[in-house]
């Protein structure tokens, strides 16, 4: 006589499996969740207020958001190198935090931000890539060069001011142009004497002036009068932060805090589930302001920002 089948008993061994399988996710992802938790990142501030604080708070909103870590700000005052054992990792948010970690030889791994590129190599210089990255401050020349381009179609020399000191930094500028049309025209200074006699050498030549961010030549005493005088030899600047357009700079191309924070918190996440960090690297997300004063004055017709931005963009992602 054959044997005969329940089929209710099949039905019910299938539903138990789908409830053990339910069961052993929930309790998985509950534990991965605990590990995330468990993971703490310090926030190491220059000084409070100002970009620091920006992307200190832009960076807790991305956390809030993904989740994954806990998060923990000190300002380089309230700091001492006894904090660092209480977390997995170190976010040093501008030059001064740089140093202080620097200086404090941690023993966890530190990602650099708001920081120039030559300003990070000289302070961390061929450190252990596993222990040292960053997410500079300065846009990769290659972005900058293709933005003149774009802009300013008519432009062919490109005139720069550079440490006499490090000419070497203008290396990575040359391999941009390179295959281009454009020319460089560089003005060396060994001083801040120095500085506005060889910019009235490179503005004489010169279609474009492009801003480095090398506080030696754009800082708080120079940067009105490098504007002004730029203006006067009818040589448009392109600048590196928002306050530069508005200062009077043609356009400025730049990353925002809460842009950087939120490239920062994909390495950050990165970096928690291999445990290794990616090497030293340029903004992703960055942002262009056009002055629409200085264009008119100066009988330029100027793209809006966006615009300019949204063809960069896709300029980058073709193969």
């Amino acid at each position: 006589m054959p044997a005969l089948i329940d089929p209710s008993a099949d039905t019910r061994t299938r539903r138990l499996a789908g409830l053990v399988a339910r069961i052993l996710a929930f309790l998985a992802g509950l534990l991965l969740t605990q590990i995330a938790l468990a993971s703490s990142v310090l926030v190491l501030l220059s000084e409070s207020g100002g970009a620091y604080s920006e992307f200190a708070e832009a960076l807790k909103v991305e956390r809030s958001a993904r989740g994954g870590f806990s998060l923990a700000v000190l300002t380089r005052a309230e700091f001492s190198p006894a904090d660092l054992a209480a977390h997995d990792l170190v976010v040093a948010v501008g030059a001064g935090a740089l140093r202080t970690l620097a200086q404090s030889d941690p023993g966890v791994p530190v990602l650099s931000v708001l920081v120039p590129q030559s300003a990070y190599e000289s302070v961390v210089g061929g450190g252990d890539g596993r222990r040292w990255s960053a997410i500079h401050i300065d846009q990769p020349f290659y972005r900058q060069v293709e933005l003149i381009r774009l802009a300013l179609p008519e432009a062919r020399r490109i005139g720069v001011l550079n440490d006499g000191s490090h000419p070497e930094r203008l290396q990575p500028l040359k391999a941009a142009l390179s295959g281009t049309p454009l020319l460089l025209v560089t003005g060396s200074f060994t001083g801040e004497s120095s500085l506005f006699v060889a910019l009235s050498q490179v503005l004489e030549q010169a279609d474009v002036f492009l801003a480095l961010p090398d506080p030696q030549v754009h800082n708080a005493g120079t940067v009105r009068n490098l504007l002004l005088t730029s203006f006067r030899a009818s040589v448009p600047v392109i600048g590196f932060s928002a306050a530069y357009a508005r200062a009077g700079a043609l356009m400025s191309i730049y990353s925002t805090p809460e842009q950087i924070a939120r490239q920062t918190t994909d390495v950050i996440a990165g970096w928690f589930r291999d445990r290794t960090w990616p090497a030293p690297r340029h903004p992703r997300h960055f942002t262009v302001s056009v002055n629409t004063h200085v264009a008119r004055s100066l009988g330029l017709r100027i793209e809006d920002g966006d615009v300019l931005r949204d063809r960069l963009v896709r300029q980058e992602k073709q193969p």
